[in-house]
């Protein structure tokens, strides 16, 4: 699963709170084209990543 932010700053804040948390992640590049992203995004196959980020505005891709 691909958890994609439309800010940078965001991706790092997810993966400082996905590491505290213990949850397994990591940024690599975004798997889309359009440009309303930022170019990287957070990887993880624990669908509960998204419970931890409630105040973030991302979308997921399967």
């Amino acid at each position: 699963m691909y958890i994609v932010f439309f800010s940078t700053s965001n991706v790092f804040r997810a993966e400082e709170i996905l590491n505290k948390e213990k949850i397994e992640c990591k940024v690599v590049p975004t798997p889309v084209t359009d440009k309303a992203y930022c170019g990287v995004c957070i990887e993880t196959e624990k669908q509960n990543a998204k419970d931890f980020m409630e105040d973030m505005e991302y979308e997921v891709i399967e």
